[in-house]
């Protein structure tokens, strides 16, 4: 790997990581006033929507961990020491 390869990989993961957190900060934010609605409908109906909806963020909350993980994963190669 070139330094210039290391470089732009640990800003590339660092842009993600500020994505990410931005994302799901706005998601969690989402979420709340979803919840909030499903606990202030008697409409059975919308109940169920907004739970199929509250799954789906989920969901995304899941793929946003896994996309962190992967993140870290990728700086690995990184750290290690040099081929001779």
């Amino acid at each position: 790997m070139t330094k210039e390869e290391k470089l732009h990989l640990e800003d590339f993961v660092a842009r993600v990581f500020t994505f990410a957190f931005e994302l799901g900060t706005q998601l969690d934010e989402l979420h709340k006033e979803l919840r909030k609605m499903r606990f202030e409908t008697k409409d059975k109906d919308l109940e169920a929507a907004l739970i199929n909806l509250e799954h789906a963020f989920f969901m995304n909350a899941q793929s946003i961990n896994i996309l962190k993980e992967q993140a870290r994963n990728a700086i690995i190669p990184t750290r290690k020491a040099p081929r001779k």
